[in-house]
This record gives structure tokens, C-alpha cells and sequence, in this order.
């Protein structure tokens, strides 16, 4: 009973600190995140099958990618100045404003030129539904404010948000899949949930957090994305890296080639999902603390990364022990090879991982620019590879690829933060 009370008592402890609760908070959404996908998607392939399963990711894969010029770099730039002004209410409304009017503008004028696309291009002709349904991610991401609570560091409802959305998903999903044809309604049930959802919480920041929307001149609009040009096209091209593959599976393979991937990715995606936990639990608080105190920043850095990696492997090890009782549970073909290829997949999130150490480091020290040209490069590279190596390693040269493309980047930016004197202790940090 003693020890009981120990460890209850050791609990209070580290939930009493103010991080230690935050990371718990944003980590149930997350984990919630994580769960999601192990619900629905053996049902999506049970009901559909593989092949239309790969179907509805090239679908969403476009969307995506148009999201990005949505988005419009906000996930970063936008948490950035979020965290810097978190307790100025009208730097933060005017900051919130601004990115919902600059993400309407690009909703509008990609809206139109996507609908111009499907009707004109034959590509897209077979799948037109599905492609149609795929719209309301495009709306869905003006109002997903996920991106503000990471800035203000309100885990709490990040994680309210997540839980509600991926539960609408789930509903959705279950509600519209039948027959094989209802694939066509996987992609508007996602969007749909994030849209809900964001509804829902932009109504808790205007009585919470007094967000009201003002005015922005067209002029500073204009300035605004003029000047964070050449961060979103690296941007565009990580999301290239992320989704053309599927696009070139598409073109060099098969169909049913294509849900292979999606299925190894999604789990792949788990790894994703807790790294860019990481990156956007602690990049608020290294901007804001290299704009206090930069010494404590890379403290606090280091301290998270190493941490964070040693749990990292512990469960790739853990994954690559199991990997045929994980394909099984997918209801697909041909085990033995995609267990195989799972194997070979998760040797990519852990340079996954050191590369977003890395990335929240130079961002919070502006290297924005280099970062940047690095990213734009190492993606068209991996495109490049993808279609050299696809015809003789078929699936497991995509993942091939990642690998060495991911490693060559890694190399990159140590050898950048070794030059630039980054981690010294006497260096004044300023680029």
C-alpha cells in the first residue's frame, strides 16, 4: 500500500508541473489521432477493398497538396508569432485575421482552378466523384485552428479538437461505407470532420480567448506573402516529398500498389504523428525561449530530443518484432511481403525524427532561407530516385528512397550546425 501511495504521490508531482501537464494534454489528442486510423481503415479496405482504398489516397494526396498553398505556411510562421505575442489580444487577432483572410483568398482562387482541372484533364475523369468529394478538405483547413493552439500552447484544446474531429471521422466512415463504391465518401468524411470541428472551436476562441475578426489591408497582405515566399515553396515541396509518391506508385504501378503503400505509410504515420507531436509541443517554447533566454533554449532542446528519442526507438524495435501480426490485422494480401516491406519502412521515421530535432532548431534561429533550399532540393531528389529505382524495387525502392534521401539531409544539417557554431555555447545567435 505504501508503495502505492508513492507512486500516486510522484504522479501528482509531475502532473503539478506545468509541461509535464501540457505534453500529457496534447498527447491524449495525439494518441486519439494514432487510434483513429487502426479503427477505420481495416474497415475502409474490408468494405472497399484495397485497390479502391488506394483510389480514395490519390485523392486525398492532391488535396493535400493544394492545402498546402491553403495553408499557406502556417504551421510554422503563423505558431511563431502566435507564441511571441500570446498575451497581446490585438497582435493576436490581427495575426489569426490576417492568415484566415490570406488562406480564403488561396481557397477561392485553387477551388476554381481544381474544378477547371478534373473537368479538362482525363486523369481525372474516371474518379470525377471522388475527386468532387475531396473538396471540403480545401474548406475545412480555413477554420482548422489547431495551428493557434500550438502557439498559445493550449494543449488542452488541441487535444478537444482532435478527439472531436477524429471521432465525427469514425462516425462518418461507419455511416457512409457500405459497398466497394462508397469509397468516394472516405475523403468527405474527413473533410467534413475537420470542418465541424473547426466550427466548433473558433466559437471557443471568440468567448475564451476574445478572438474577433479585424480588418487587414490588402497591401499588408500582399507584403506578408511576398515575404514568406520562398518558406512556402519549401513547404510545397515537403509536401511533395509526403504525397507524390503515391502520384508516381499511380503512374509506374498499380492501383492496388497504391493502397499497399497507404496502408504501410498510415502505420509508418504513427511514428509521424508523435514526431510532429514533439515538434509542435516544445517549438513554441524554443521560440520563445530563444527570444528570452538562448542558452536555456538549447537546454531544453536537447533535453526533449535525447528523451525523446530513446522512447522513439524503444518503439520502432518493438513494431519491427511484431510487423506480421500488424499487416494481419489490415485484412490484406500477400503478408509476408508487406511485413517485410513494414520492416524495411521503419528505418525511415527515426532520421524522420533527427531531421525535426534539427528543424525546430534552425527555424527558432530564423534560418527559414537555407532551410529552405535544402528541403526544395532533397525533394525533387527523391522524386528523381523514386522513378529510377521503382521499375526493379517496386514498393520497397519508395522507401529506399526516403531512407537515403532523409540520411543525405540529415548530413546536411549537422554539417550546417557544426559551421554555424549553433549548439556553442558562445554564440550570440544571431543570423
Amino acid at each position: 500500500m505504501n508503495y502505492i501511495n508513492k507512486y500516486v504521490n510522484i504522479l501528482k508531482k509531475l502532473m503539478a508541473n506545468a509541461q509535464i501537464k501540457k505534453l500529457f494534454q496534447y498527447g491524449i489528442g495525439q494518441g486519439f489521432n494514432v487510434i483513429a486510423p487502426f479503427i477505420v481503415i481495416p474497415y475502409i479496405i474490408l468494405k472497399c477493398g484495397e485497390e479502391n482504398f488506394g483510389k480514395s489516397a490519390i485523392g486525398l494526396s492532391i488535396a493535400f497538396f493544394i492545402v498546402v498553398f491553403i495553408d499557406f505556411g502556417c504551421d510554422i510562421l503563423g505558431v511563431k508569432d502566435i507564441s511571441i505575442n500570446r498575451d497581446n489580444i490585438d497582435k493576436r487577432n490581427h495575426i489569426i485575421s490576417r492568415v484566415v483572410y490570406i488562406k480564403c483568398f488561396f481557397t477561392i482562387l485553387l477551388s476554381i482552378l481544381f474544378f477547371i482541372t478534373i473537368n479538362q484533364i482525363e486523369f481525372f475523369h474516371k474518379d470525377k466523384e471522388l475527386f468532387y468529394f475531396s473538396f471540403p478538405v480545401f474548406i475545412a483547413q480555413i477554420v482548422n485552428p489547431l495551428w493557434i493552439f500550438q502557439g498559445l500552447e493550449k494543449f488542452n484544446l488541441f487535444s478537444y479538437f482532435s478527439i472531436l474531429s477524429k471521432s465525427i471521422y469514425i462516425l462518418l466512415i461507419f455511416y457512409f461505407l457500405d459497398q466497394k463504391s462508397d469509397y468516394v465518401y472516405i475523403n468527405l468524411a474527413f473533410g467534413l470532420s475537420v470542418f465541424i470541428a473547426g466550427i466548433v472551436f473558433f466559437f471557443v476562441l471568440n468567448k475564451r480567448y476574445e478572438f474577433v475578426f479585424v480588418p487587414i489591408p490588402l497591401s499588408e497582405l500582399y507584403k506578408y506573402m511576398y515575404a514568406n515566399k520562398t518558406y512556402v515553396l519549401s513547404q510545397t515541396f515537403i509536401w511533395m516529398q509526403l504525397y507524390s509518391p503515391i502520384l508516381l506508385i499511380n503512374y509506374f504501378g498499380t492501383t492496388i500498389q497504391v493502397g499497399q503503400f497507404r496502408i504501410v505509410d498510415q502505420i509508418i504515420s504513427i511514428f509521424k504523428t508523435y514526431i510532429l507531436l514533439s515538434f509542435n509541443f516544445i517549438y513554441p517554447k524554443i521560440c520563445f525561449e530563444f527570444d528570452k533566454n538562448a542558452n536555456q533554449a538549447i537546454k531544453s532542446w536537447k533535453l526533449f530530443n535525447i528523451a525523446n528519442f530513446v522512447f522513439l526507438f524503444t518503439l520502432i524495435i518493438l513494431l519491427f518484432t511484431l510487423s506480421y501480426e500488424i499487416v494481419d490485422y489490415y485484412n490484406i494480401n500477400n503478408k509476408a511481403y508487406m511485413s517485410n516491406l513494414l520492416q524495411t519502412a521503419l528505418i525511415y521515421p527515426i532520421l524522420f525524427f533527427i531531421v525535426y530535432a534539427f528543424k525546430q532548431l534552425l527555424l527558432a534561429l530564423h534560418y527559414e532561407k537555407i532551410f529552405s533550399r535544402i528541403i526544395i532540393v532533397m525533394s525533387v531528389l527523391n522524386l528523381i530516385i523514386i522513378s529510377i529505382v521503382y521499375e526493379k524495387y517496386s514498393l520497397f525502392g519508395v522507401f529506399y528512397s526516403f531512407i537515403f534521401v532523409e540520411f543525405l539531409t540529415l548530413i546536411i544539417l549537422i554539417t550546417l550546425t557544426s559551421k554555424n557554431r549553433i549548439l556553442s555555447k558562445n554564440n550570440s545567435y544571431e543570423v
